[in-house]
């Protein structure tokens, strides 16, 4: 029931974005319209240690990378209203500690977002070079890729057979940057944003339920620092 209400919040969200985009232009004089593709660096921050059973444990991601599609609009020399979707991937790596030597396990996750961002620019629309800040809200989902779920189901997570899901999370993230205006049509941005979210378990338990079965004893938000630089494409001249 979680995952089913977890995904109809994701597509409200992309049919609001989708009707933001397509109503605005019409209430706005020259919303300047525009498109970005940025790529970069993803490094999330969520290392913890824990013990089952007496046995010690470290859970972290890894460093990845993230391919971003923006839209944007002026609201009003200052205000932007943006919708973005981002793919990439942050690995996590399980360290098993209760033997001599310490034993790692990588599983492959891979990581959507898709936020709204409120971005306040510092200079005008008429300005070359547009430094600004930004808050966004949103939804980043942690999705376990088919080898890890496979790799889990024979005995690599925690030691026990474990099905392993996506984990949704509600996210809020804040950031700046800048826009440099290159030509009528072209333009170059560059941000730095921490995303923060309540660490993913992907389907298991924070606690142990008595009965039996696989839980993941982590809580607490993860901070997904990034860095992107790409182009933008104006509509307008």
């Amino acid at each position: 029931m979680k995952n089913i209400m977890k995904k109809k919040f994701l597509v409200l969200l992309g049919c609001t974005l989708l009707v933001a985009l397509v109503a605005i232009p019409n209430a706005l004089g020259n919303p300047n319209p525009r498109v970005t593709v940025l790529f970069g660096g993803s490094f999330l921050n969520g290392e913890r240690a824990f013990d089952i059973s007496g046995d010690s444990f470290t859970s972290k991601f890894l460093k990845g990378g993230k391919t971003r599609l923006r839209g944007s609009l002026d609201l009003t020399e200052h205000w932007t209203l943006e919708g973005d979707y981002s793919f990439g991937h942050n690995d996590q790596r399980i360290t098993d500690l209760s033997g001599v030597t310490p034993v790692e396990t990588d599983f492959g996750v891979s990581v959507g977002q898709f936020h709204f961002n409120m971005i306040r620019f510092l200079t005008s629309s008429e300005s070359r070079i547009r430094p600004l800040f930004s808050v966004s809200l949103g939804a980043t989902r942690f999705n376990p890729t088919d080898e890890a779920k496979e790799a889990a189901l024979n005995d690599n997570f925690l030691r026990d057979p474990t099905q392993l899901e996506s984990s949704v999370q509600l996210s809020v993230a804040v950031g700046g940057g800048f826009e440099a205006r290159l030509s009528r049509w072209l333009g170059l941005r560059f941000d730095v944003k921490d995303y923060i979210s309540p660490i993913p378990r992907f389907g298991l338990s924070e606690t142990s339920s008595g009965q039996g079965g696989v839980f993941f004893p982590i809580s607490g938000v993860v901070h997904n620092i990034e860095t992107e630089g790409g182009i933008i494409f104006y509509f307008l001249p």
